[in-house]
């Protein structure tokens, strides 16, 4: 199964949406107004002397600051250029940020199904809590389950051509008449294990050798056509080219491939935001969709 000509406009148009700065300087703002909803609980609860009873104690309240300000610092630096916010390590400020909305999430739904108990009562506006909580998770995972580096380097390619993803391109926001992707001429190919040199949007392609592979001992890079042998991913510079997998009817299969590089992302290095950006649209929340 591989995407048709104008689904990989899509697929390239989709992935600089959900790495730009624009997506996550949204991101931040629904995380921003649940960090809020927890500061107004927490001092209502102060105020009538229920410290000790509440579900959002100081302590936790001072945790969700801190992913707060993770977030706020990857939004800063992407702003500047710096792609290196995505990925999961000492630089990675999304990942770090993540832990804590994701730690409330997985409690207020152990909450839900009954598995943990809180004095709700002694816990001012935990609804409006959980709802923006709720809210900040939807519109994180729109993006992030796409472009943030997973915990695991061995793991495969995040975005996977199949039928998840053409339901998916079917319900987003596209403009009139997309451009094709790029098609450079100046060559870049790395293979699986190998480093990659550029943080950007590369494609997987049938490698079409020479009969000689070698010549002088010098590799013979690959020969046109490239075609696509799975969907475009958002590698990260500095990290190991991942495997792809690929759906076929009665299975997924996961294998080596070779990755060609479409696009350099060297955005906001001037600290400008591209006009493209104008037209991006989101649909998380559900309840706030743009």
């Amino acid at each position: 199964m591989l995407p048709t000509d104008t689904e990989r406009a899509q697929i390239f148009f989709w992935l600089k949406k959900v790495s730009s700065a624009t997506a996550w300087r949204r991101i931040f703002e629904f995380y921003r107004v649940w960090t809020v909803s927890a500061e107004k609980s927490l001092r209502v609860a102060d105020e009538n002397g229920w410290a000790g009873k509440t579900a959002i104690p100081t302590s936790d309240y001072l945790l969700i600051l801190k992913g707060l300000s993770h977030c706020e610092d990857g939004v800063i630096k992407l702003s500047k250029g710096d792609k290196r916010v995505f990925k999961f390590d000492a630089n990675g400020k999304f990942a770090m940020a993540r832990r804590i909305l994701f730690h409330w999430a997985e409690m207020t739904t152990r909450i839900e199904q009954g598995e943990n108990i809180i004095d709700e009562n002694h816990t001012p506006f935990w609804i409006e809590f959980c709802e923006t909580l709720t809210s900040a998770c939807q519109a994180w995972q729109e993006c992030a389950q796409h472009v943030l580096e997973p915990r695991y380097l061995d793991e495969p390619g995040l975005t996977l051509y199949g039928d998840w993803l053409r339901n998916e391109l079917a319900l987003l926001h596209f403009p009139e008449n997309l451009p094709a992707p790029p098609d450079p001429s100046d060559n870049i190919f790395i293979k699986t294990g190998d480093i990659i040199p550029s943080s950007g949007i590369w494609e997987p392609v049938d490698e079409k050798k020479t009969p000689l592979t070698r010549i002088f001992n010098r590799v013979v890079p690959p020969i046109p056509p490239f075609n696509p042998v799975g969907a475009m991913n958002y590698l990260h510079g500095g990290s190991q080219a991942p495997r792809i997998t690929v759906e076929t009817e009665t299975d997924n299969i996961d294998f080596d491939t070779t990755w060609r590089l479409l696009w350099s992302d060297e955005r906001y290095l001037d600290e400008e935001i591209p006009i493209e950006e104008k037209s991006y649209r989101f649909n998380e929340p559900k309840n706030n969709r743009e």
